[in-house]
């Protein structure tokens, strides 16, 4: 069939290259005019989805089941999830509730805001939520510390708080038990940070709330709140959520939510995730891009050795890179973060083919006119040129039969790019060597020395040998070879969301990691909880339950006692007006009773804290009586914020929490209802894990053991990542099966001999068996970007082979050595541009396509060198010259 097929393609290919040269300027305008077209409509159209799941086919069983879960919860979709971080609970505190008002007001931006910790409902009933225990000893201890607030909220200044202490050391120098350990630590500490310039304001929080026995708060005590919200987002534009995010960091500096205030404010969520890694993966490839074809233009120089060649090459693989970009967008419509990648992949693979015309067109320039060397040129190679379009577009299309949809677009682009390449390269390329000058015909085609050249062939049972020891070693590293499930994994790794997305999964009560279901009716979803509590991989189960604290006839007969003792003195004085004098005299009295309790031979428990009280109070009065009077006005200014500052808010949100009601499912707030129970009457149940599951076999178990209760019903990432990594790998084994078929039926089609088609896919298997055994030795385990590279170096590296193979069987030099043509030399230079191409991806922020860059390389590396060592070699013992 190759000798029937060959002359049929020569006459075709020349009847083509004889047009392009006599209308060269009119191939030349026409194919210039078209890509001004198509860039302008690839431009006004190019969209990009974000969003990893949708890479997989809708009609896989978990992707149904999460789209129903999204129907009925879309609070949960495109979220920006909001971090803040304070200095003190206290500042994070009042830090989020005015970054949550403020942000209700920005509905063009963000359509909804939820801020737990800042409901009225919940900080009404917060205490409810406090197990007895700890109620009760919160209980006691507010008690004994009413006096203490009730003095200060009428009278809130350093003064008034300095006679407080002075009051209670008192009353421990006469031997009345006070216990105001944890108070003195907390002021003697905080005046210690203003005397080093630290003045954001202490924390109310813990002293008010009190701490247990095992130092954890009583109440409600943390350092980090969070706001969930929902942007406004803008798919017209190429960065959907970008406007929101801006928005909020704007927002933040004008209140001046920053570290100089003691507040940290992060984003992440899907929205801000995908924001984060479309931005990576947009400059990783631009930047990919542009260095790739800055060393694909310096490849083209060495390789080619004529500026015409040169010109001429770039102009094809440019022109056929815009109109690959307009059939992207024509037919396929919005990109994905694999299909993206097509740019660099067409740029490392197009240039192939001119490459080849190009070489052989300036080897026949040494017996041929420049006109006829061209049209001999394209029509000589012009079958092998069609046959590796092919083999390649079958290694890219193989992905489209498989659920792997994300690939499977990429691989339609990619696949029809080099149909599109190839047609550039027959038709524009010859017309732009006719109008360009003539290069200078080659004094040397061979990339080796005629030693290195002459060795695969003169020593071609010594290479098998090899090979095929490299060959067992390889495939014994087979079973070695990793799958990372985690797509968060593939996102740029310093990037904000991505680092406050691990520095949530770190805390149990934040882990965006649970397992979720939604069942129809609430005794469904209350057995679900009962047998969830039971398994020990299950930390903890929430549902709408959870907003319904226990006990609370009892909890509610000790808030009311509390409130009974608290209640009237808890309403604020008017602001203080204590002068700087009754400041400085009652911080010498406190001193001096601090002094006094110091010297008692018989030191009490205060000991310690007075005396780091004493010391703080003494360096702090020095700084002050060594400044002007001026000076000291605004220094006792800072200590009254720096000890009081927050201590309004935070007795207001005691006064507001002492009168609760019983809570029903029926009295919570909409806002959190919604969250748990849908408008159809369904319910929401998430199961979290014990530890950490962010490796493999955690993951598993959680999984499994949570799939036991919630049967086909189960979704949330841990879900999705398990089962779109089996989707992946089962789309990666369905592909390479087809390409392997496809490409060996067409193998067997075209050369019609099973021995030539096994020397043909001999070193290419083995290419493989490299690229995953390196995948092994330096740890680069395969991921939802990168598996695309075995399937494609298949049918890349069937190219190579097949251009050495045409070589021999039809022009083999005299000497037989097949290393030292201008075929071997466009094979060589072929992978070095697309190696360098693939290579520019590694350099890439996002890491799925930085691996996939790594993977491509190391595969067309193998690809490669098996090919010029192992092919040749084949070639010399199982397919003679005189057996040809």
């Amino acid at each position: 069939m190759f000798q029937q097929v060959y002359p049929a393609t020569e006459a075709f290919i020349g009847r083509v290259i004889d047009f392009a040269q006599r209308r060269a300027w009119f191939v030349i305008v026409v194919a210039l005019g078209l890509a001004l077209a198509t860039a302008n409509y690839t431009l006004r159209h190019l969209a990009i989805n974000t969003d990893t799941a949708e890479m997989l086919s809708e009609k896989l069983p978990w992707r149904i089941t999460y789209s129903a879960y999204k129907k009925d919860f879309p609070y949960f979709s495109d979220t920006i999830v909001i971090v803040i971080d304070g200095a003190t609970p206290d500042i994070a505190s009042d830090a989020a509730a005015i970054l949550a008002r403020r942000l209700r007001e920005t509905e063009s931006l963000v359509s909804s805001v939820f801020y737990p910790s800042g409901d009225e409902f919940l900080r009404r009933h917060q205490l409810l939520y406090v197990d007895n225990d700890r109620l009760e000893e919160l209980t006691d201890k507010l008690s004994e510390a009413q006096p203490f607030l009730a003095r200060l909220s009428q009278n809130r200044s350093s003064a008034s708080l300095f006679q407080l202490l002075n009051d209670a050391l008192d009353a421990d120098l006469d031997g009345e038990a006070v216990d105001i350990t944890s108070a003195i630590e907390q002021i003697a500490l905080a005046i210690d940070e203003l005397n080093n310039g630290n003045s954001i304001p202490m924390s109310w929080q813990t002293l008010i709330m009190g701490e247990n026995d095992d130092g954890k708060s009583a109440g409600p005590q943390i350092n980090r709140e969070i706001i969930v919200t929902q942007p406004v987002l803008d798919y017209s534009a190429l960065l959907p959520a970008e406007p929101a995010i801006n928005a909020i960091k704007r927002l933040a500096a004008d209140l001046e939510l920053d570290a100089d205030h003691g507040v940290e404010v992060r984003q992440t969520g899907s929205a801000a995730l995908s924001y984060d890694e479309l931005s990576s993966v947009i400059t990783g490839s631009q930047n990919a891009g542009i260095l790739a074809l800055i060393m694909i233009v310096a490849c083209l120089l060495i390789g080619l050795r004529s500026l015409s060649l040169v010109i001429a090459t770039l102009s094809s693989l440019i022109i056929g890179l815009i109109y690959t970009a307009g059939f992207a967008v024509a037919w396929v419509g919005t990109l994905n973060m694999i299909s993206i990648a097509f740019a660099v992949l067409y740029v490392g693979l197009g240039v192939d083919f001119a490459i080849h015309i190009c070489l052989r067109y300036r080897e026949m320039l040494v017996t041929t006119a420049p006109d006829s060397a061209v049209n001999k040129a394209s029509r000589h190679v012009g079958l092998s040129l069609i046959l590796c379009a092919l083999t390649t577009a079958i290694g890219f299309f193989s992905f489209i039969p498989t659920a792997y949809r994300g690939v499977a677009e990429l691989g339609l682009i990619a696949g029809c790019g080099m149909f599109i390449s190839l047609a550039v390269s027959i038709c524009l390329l010859p017309a732009l060597l006719h109008v360009l000058p003539t290069p200078n015909a080659p004094r040397r085609t061979a990339v080796l020395s005629d030693r290195l050249a002459a060795f695969p062939r003169q020593n071609a049972k010594t290479v098998l040998t090899i090979a095929t020891i490299v060959w067992c070693l390889a495939a014994l590293c087979i079973p070695f070879v990793h799958f990372d499930l985690d797509p968060i994994n593939l996102n740029d790794q310093s990037a904000e969301s991505v680092v406050t997305y691990r520095a949530l999964m770190n805390n149990a009560d934040t882990s965006p990691t649970p397992i979720a279901a939604v069942v129809d009716s609430y005794p469904i979803a209350q057995d679900l909880i009962d047998r969830l509590g039971k398994l020990p991989q299950v930390t903890s189960v929430r549902s709408i339950n959870s907003f319904v604290p226990q006990d609370q006839d009892e909890k509610l007969a000790l808030i009311d006692d509390l409130a009974l003792i608290l209640g009237p003195d808890l309403e604020l004085g008017p602001d203080p007006t204590s002068s700087d004098a009754a400041t400085l005299q009652s911080m010498q009295a406190l001193l001096e009773n601090l002094r006094l309790l110091l010297e008692q031979p018989n030191q009490s428990r205060l000991a310690g804290p007075a005396r780091s009280l004493a010391q703080a109070l003494e360096r702090y009065q020095a700084t002050v009586e060594s400044i002007a009077p001026a000076g000291q006005s605004q220094s006792l200014s800072e200590l009254d914020e720096k000890l009081l500052g927050s201590f309004d808010g935070r007795l207001t949100q005691l006064r507001d929490s002492l009168t609760p009601e019983p809570i029903a499912i029926t009295s919570l707030p909409q806002d959190i209802r919604r969250r748990w129970l849908s408008e159809s009457g369904r319910y929401r149940v998430e199961a979290y894990p014990v530890g950490d599951i962010t490796k493999a076999e955690q993951m598993k178990h959680f999984v499994a053991a949570a799939g036991t209760v919630f049967g086909d019903d189960a979704t949330g990432t841990p879900v999705i990542n398990l089962a779109g990594s089996d989707a992946v790998k089962l789309a990666f084994i369905q592909a390479f099966s087809y390409a392997f078929i496809v490409i060996t039926a067409l193998l067997w089609l075209i050369l019609r001999s099973m021995k030539e088609v096994g020397i043909v896919l001999t070193p290419l298997i083995l290419a493989g068996l490299l690229t995953s055994a390196a995948s092994v030795v330096f740890s680069i385990p395969f991921n939802f970007a990168n598996i695309i590279a075995l399937p494609l170096l298949l049918g890349i590296g069937v190219d190579s082979a097949l251009h050495i193979l045409h070589r021999y069987k039809t022009a083999l030099p005299e000497n037989g050595n097949l290393l030292q043509t201008s075929t071997a030399r466009a094979v060589f230079f072929s992978a070095l541009t697309t190696t360098v191409s693939f290579g520019n991806l590694a350099s890439s922020t996002h890491a799925g396509t930085a691996s996939m860059g790594v993977m491509l390389t190391i595969g067309v590396v193998s690809t490669l060198t098996c090919t010029l060592l192992v092919l040749p070699a084949l070639l010399r013992l199982f397919l003679p010259v005189q057996a040809r």
